[in-house]
């Protein structure tokens, strides 16, 4: 196992915390996203975007800690589908179709991945 310093260990505690925070907007986008939306939903959305971008920097960080690990490359690959399923949102018209999205595309695929990422990252953080 990779020897860890303070400081990755620090970023990896944080990066599953982040993990977790993701999957709780995307429970709230598919139970808020109907037609009378809150205005919370929006900035949940832009906020999710947010944790997403940070989250694939700390990929970038993660290949470097694990030597470009194949099986942490793989997954790596397998996020960036999870966000094009996402970036679909952009050219949906109505709040309907978007929480279709997150229900059935978005949320399922993201779950899939996360339980895998944690799977690979909580043996490092756990003490």
């Amino acid at each position: 196992m990779t020897e860890l310093t303070a400081d990755m260990h620090h970023m990896l505690t944080q990066y599953d915390e982040l993990l977790n925070t993701v999957s709780e907007g995307l429970e709230y986008l598919e139970k808020n996203i109907t037609e009378e939306a809150p205005p919370e939903a929006q900035r949940v959305f832009e906020d999710m975007l947010l944790a997403l971008e940070q989250i694939s920097v700390s990929h970038e960080q993660m290949m470097v800690i694990f030597e470009e690990d194949p099986k942490l490359r793989t997954m790596v690959e397998d996020f960036h589908d999870v966000v094009k399923l996402l970036q679909g949102w952009f050219s949906l018209g109505s709040n309907q179709e978007k929480q279709q999205l997150i229900t059935e595309k978005v949320l399922p695929a993201y779950e899939a991945w996360r339980t895998h990422m944690q799977a690979y990252v909580k043996p490092h953080i756990a003490h």
